[in-house]
This record gives C-alpha cells, sequence and structure tokens, in this order.
C-alpha cells in the first residue's frame, strides 16, 4: 500500500558556518597527544592530502558549492515525490544516549520538535539571529505505529517521547545534530521543509560512545574518565541488525498507506575515528569499496560487515546508511555524487532510490 523513497545525504561538515572552518578537525587531531611529530608535519602525509591542505581556502569554496548542489538535487527528489512524513536513520552521539541508558535504536515519538541551533553564539552562513528558532512537524500515530509493528514482527525497538538529555542541555532544543542539520541543508534555500519527521537514533559509536562522548573524546585521553576510557562499553548495533531494522521499517511502510521517504543521514568514514591513518584522514579505500557496491547495487553485502571492520574503517556513521541499504535492499541508486576528502574529516555521499 505504501510507496517509498529512499535517499541518502551528509550532515558534515557544519554548513551553517564558513568554509574556513571545515578542516578545523584536523587541526584538533594535530594537537593530540595521541600523534607522534613526525605525523604532524604535513611533509610526512599522503601526496593528495598535502595537495588539499595547501589549496584549503579554494578547495572549502569549492567543497561547499558542491553539497548546496548535491542537498538542492535530494530536496527536488523529495519535493516531487511529496512524502507524507520522512523516517530519517541518524547517529546520537552523546546527546540522548548516556550513561543512564543507551539502546541500539530508539524512535522518537513527537508532533512537534523545536530547535535553535544558532543559541550558543555561532554564526551561520543565512545570517540567522542566534534566537531562531526552526520547528518540524512530527507524526505521532505513524511514529507509534513504526515502534509497534516492530515489535510486533520480532524487532524489539526502544522508543521515547522525550529528547530528554538534549533539550537540558541545549535550551529545549529536540532535535540532535544528525537530524537537524540534514533537514537544514535540505532547506538551503530556506522554503521550509513541512513534511513531518520521524527520527530513528542509531548508536553508531558503540564502545567509544560514553568513554569518547561520541565524538572525539579518545584524542585527548586525559580529559577522558578513566573508568569508561579501561572499561569499554558494549558494543553497539552489528550491521546485520542495522540491515534488519531498515527491512523491518520497509515491511511497516508497504503496509501502511501513504508516500514515505526513508533517509540516512551521515558521512561515511570519519578521519578522527580512523586509527590506522593516525586520525588524519578517512579510509578512503574502503568508502570507494562501499560506494562501489552502491554503484552496482550489491549493498545487500553491507549486513555482512562487521563492528571491527566498521571500527577499523572509521565508518561507525555509516551504520546509518546500512539501515537505509536494509530499507531499499530490493532496490538500485541513483549516486548523485561522491565526495573523497583528506581534509574536511569525512567522505561523503548522495544517493537516491527511486521509488517502485
Amino acid at each position: 500500500m505504501g510507496e517509498v523513497l529512499g535517499v541518502g545525504v551528509t550532515h558534515y561538515p557544519p554548513l551553517m558556518g564558513p568554509p574556513g572552518s571545515y578542516a578545523n578537525i584536523l587541526r584538533r587531531v594535530l594537537t593530540s597527544p595521541l600523534l607522534s611529530e613526525d605525523k604532524k608535519n604535513p611533509e610526512n602525509w599522503p601526496d593528495a592530502m598535502r595537495k588539499e591542505f595547501a589549496e584549503e581556502g579554494a578547495l572549502a569554496e569549492r567543497h561547499q558549492a558542491q553539497m548546496v548542489a548535491n542537498f538542492r538535487k535530494v530536496r527536488e527528489a523529495i519535493d516531487d515525490f511529496g512524502p507524507d512524513a520522512v523516517i530519517v536513520f541518524g547517529d546520537d552521539q552523546y546527546e540522548n544516549f548516556k550513561e543512564d541508558i543507551v539502546p541500539p535504536f530508539c524512535v522518537f515519538i513527537h508532533d512537534r520538535m523545536e530547535s535553535a541551533p544558532f543559541s550558543g553564539g555561532a554564526g551561520n552562513v543565512w545570517e540567522e539571529p542566534a534566537d531562531t528558532l526552526f520547528v518540524h512537524q512530527g507524526n505521532r500515530s505513524l511514529a507509534q505505529r513504526i515502534a509497534t509493528q516492530l515489535i510486533e514482527r520480532g524487532f524489539p525497538i526502544s522508543f521515547s517521547y522525550s529528547n530528554s538529555h538534549f533539550a537540558e542541555e541545549h535550551g529545549s532544543s529536540m532535535l540532535t545534530h544528525a537530524f537537524l542539520n540534514a533537514l537544514l541543508y535540505l532547506d538551503w534555500d530556506r522554503k521550509g521543509f513541512d513534511y513531518p519527521i520521524i527520527p530513528i537514533q542509531v548508536n553508531c559509536y558503540g564502545e567509544d560512545v560514553i568513554s569518547s562522548k561520541g565524538g572525539s573524546g579518545h584524542l585527548d585521553p586525559d580529559t577522558q574518565d578513566p573508568y569508561f576510557r579501561e572499561l569499554k562499553s558494549p558494543p553497539g548495533p552489528t550491521p546485520a541488525s542495522c540491515f534488519q531494522l531498515g527491512e523491518k521499517v520497509r515491511e511497516v511502510l508497504d503496509d501502511t498507506p501513504g508516500r514515505f521517504v526513508v533517509m540516512a543521514s551521515s558521512g561515511w568514514s570519519h578521519a578522527f575515528l580512523c586509527a590506522e591513518n593516525d586520525w588524519l584522514y578517512p579510509d578512503v579505500e574502503t568508502d570507494r569499496e562501499r560506494v562501489e557496491e552502491l554503484r552496482v547495487g550489491q549493498h545487500r553485502k553491507w549486513a555482512n560487515l562487521t563492528n571491527a571492520e566498521i571500527t577499523e574503517a572509521g565508518d561507525q556513521e555509516f551504520k546509518n546508511w546500512i539501515c537505509l541499504a536494509g530499507a531499499m535492499h530490493d532496490r538500485k541508486a541513483v549516486i548523485i555524487d561522491y565526495m573523497e576528502t583528506y581534509i574536511f574529516n569525512s567522505n561523503k555521499c548522495f544517493a537516491i532510490f527511486p521509488s517502485a
């Protein structure tokens, strides 16, 4: 009964800031005590990375323009499809998944989500006031149906009616960055994004979600809680379970009248998570394998990846795309763009899975 469109986007770099900030994570890595002195010297970096760093300013401008163009193409596809709701897989980076409870997945059930992303005082590319409030509609009944049906169909899922931690710490903002950033970028031209949103949060960071606080805390061990640094948290969901979740969500939507978008929001390999590259640049080789599998319709293979392989490649957030792959297991993607980078933290893919 339901018609489903699949899309995949990134939510990094923070496009609300100037392009000159895009290599800030690299500069953060260069101050880490984990990085050897020889690796802090650009002369010891890969040739492609040295070239990018030398051209950082102009490259950042092109990088932003390319991403904006890609977001506009995805937005056009969403508008042409005219969905009744958009279901989004996004990572929670120690925003709501904290010491009190860390589920593998969580459906956020709400009818109205308010967010104030500029309230911290940082500027933004749209030059919007710091108190700008963004309101995104939810669909409580559909979100409850998805959670209920997942449980009834043998996939026990967590659900929440309140993003309590994040709301308390960020002025009652409800949407965390993986969801809000993607929605703001899809609305780059500020015509509004009025489609109801159903966020499904994914514990992509697994063993490090507490010790590194879902980010780059591992780069400065002295700031980490010794207890959580020495005692790794249990792992996040396996790629197989991410794929299965996507499949089950698709089953529910297929049995639900309406038109639905299923979206993954994340970059692929992240430099600051890629220990094999000294946290300096992403795992380009592995991401090339993934994008080729996507190109030829072999994304079913992603269910066979292991958590160890994901971690080694710094591809933790790629799990959101594995959820999407499960939902789109029977379709071939149209790749809008695949963007590699050595200095802007993460490789990025934009793709559409046309509705049947």
